[in-house]
């Protein structure tokens, strides 16, 4: 038992080296306002025959270039809210939606389909095997980019002590950098693997470490309130936005006297910290009766073990369609302004699980 046991794990040792790597550094630069794909990159090296493509029936090679690959010109944030409206359709892209344009009407928002703020890559598999492919956890990451962030925070703190916002002049160079290092917090990546058997989408946070609800109420017109709508009753009522459970059981505090301080006081103002306007019924959390979806999402530690919460097949001779995407989560609450200007690497490493 003890010899079976033993050429079990050099076998597994042995088809674990055949590994596809992706790497990707983005910019979100000074003039724009959004993420920047500037180097795009993935490669195979294997032991055994595993070949890669962006073409389902030729162009199968061991490396792909960024000429190669869907250029999204620009990230900015989305969201993977609503997963409900398609994924058992099993179309052959994922869906995300815009997490600040909304369709509104009194009391309900409608968040839209969109194609643009995000990077998805359709990927063909080949091997000469039977296998299952799954994650590498120790070699997949998104990354800060110390080394451009540090460069960019000191041309910020150089613009910001010649400018007039003392909230910037108050800042050190290594605040800046820490903001900007802060950005992947927000970062997702996401893997749809298009097989009639074993159709699956999976999304990846690799800095986990509290729950991530798709809703909430927000200030998305940057004027410190959150936003509110009018009603035919003649009160103002602040708007919930996301993907929520049982809508019709929002309670309502009095309307308040007084604008409020910002929500957390420490914090700096953002979307999702801003102030209670004069006047405006309040939601009362405590005492409504909705849900608010939670993200459902993995992390590395996930794939620890020989249990993967994703296992790609890939076959013989017929290709495999994945798709691999990138984007922000603007629901995350690290998905802030105060990022705007950080770079990122992130890397993805597929390994052989186990034959079929």
């Amino acid at each position: 038992m003890k010899k079976n046991r033993l050429i079990l794990t050099l076998y597994l040792s042995a088809i674990s080296l055949c590994i596809a790597t992706f790497s990707m550094s983005v910019a979100w630069y000074a003039s724009a306002t959004h993420l920047q794909i500037s180097t795009i990159d993935i490669t195979v090296n294997c032991d055994k025959q595993l070949a890669i493509s962006t073409q389902k029936d030729s162009g199968y090679t061991d490396s792909l270039d960024t000429e190669d690959l869907y250029n999204p010109g620009a990230l900015s944030p989305v969201t993977s809210a609503y997963q409900d409206r398609w994924i058992n359709d099993r179309p052959d892209m994922p869906v995300f939606y815009n997490d600040t344009n909304y369709s509104e009407k009194e009391g309900e928002v409608i968040a839209p389909a969109t194609k643009n703020g995000f990077f998805s890559q359709k990927l063909y598999l080949e091997s000469d095997e039977n296998v299952f492919v799954s994650i590498n956890p120790e070699k997949t990451y998104i990354h800060p980019h110390t080394e451009i962030n540090a460069t960019y925070a000191g041309i910020l703190y150089e613009e910001y002590q010649a400018g007039s916002d003392e909230r910037y002049k108050s800042l050190t160079k290594e605040d800046i950098e820490n903001r900007l290092n802060t950005l992947v917090k927000a970062m997702r990546m996401s893997i749809l693997v298009n097989d009639k058997d074993y159709y699956q989408y999976a999304v990846l946070d690799f800095y986990k470490n509290e729950t991530t609800y798709f809703g909430g109420i927000l200030d998305n017109n940057v004027d410190r309130y959150y936003d509110f709508y009018r009603s035919s009753d003649g009160y103002s009522y602040e708007r919930l936005y996301g993907e929520i459970e049982e809508m019709n059981h929002i309670a309502y505090l009095p309307p308040t006297q007084g604008d409020t301080d910002y929500e957390h006081v420490d914090d700096d103002p953002s979307a999702f910290n801003a102030k209670h306007k004069d006047g405006i019924r309040r939601i009362d959390f405590a005492n409504s009766d909705f849900k608010i979806k939670e993200e459902q999402s993995y992390t590395m530690t996930d794939f620890v073990g020989n249990k993967k919460p994703l296992s790609i097949p890939v076959y013989r001779g017929t290709p495999t369609e994945i798709v691999l995407s990138i984007y922000i989560e603007g629901w995350d609450l690290e998905s802030i302004n105060y990022t705007m200007g950080a770079t990122f690497i992130a890397n993805l490493v597929l390994e052989i699980e186990r034959g079929m």
